[in-house]
């Protein structure tokens, strides 16, 4: 076991089996990235819709904080982990979204409106 003060979820999550979060739009979005499957526990603001967003995708299991439990959680992380689909809809998911040159698209797309105002 390890401990450390910070860990950079970019740096953890592609080492992960699966990963266990709260679905909020960052940790969704680096977990999307890593390619890994990914248990949800949703439990505030868009949280809900970020986790079901991932369920559909096939990328996740989501877990409700009022019916968490250690068997449901086991249960669902097990799920994720011996069933491929899982596995294969996330790596899909992580070369596309690792693929994605979201910065240089907004730039460019600023520059042009500077240099070609509607």
């Amino acid at each position: 076991m390890i401990e450390v003060r910070y860990s950079p979820h970019s740096l953890v999550f592609p080492r992960a089996a699966a990963i266990v979060h709260q679905g909020g739009i960052g940790t969704t979005a680096q977990a999307l990235r890593s390619g890994r499957p990914m248990l949800v526990v949703p439990f505030a603001f868009d949280q809900f819709d970020n986790a079901e967003r991932a369920r559909r995708l096939g990328t996740a299991e989501v877990l409700y904080r009022s019916r968490y439990n250690a068997r449901r959680a086991e249960r669902l992380l097990r799920r994720l982990l011996e069933d491929s689909s899982y596995s294969h809809a996330a790596a899909s998911i992580g070369e596309k979204v690792r693929a994605e040159t979201g910065c240089i698209a907004a730039a460019d797309a600023i520059e042009t409106l500077i240099h070609h105002p509607l």
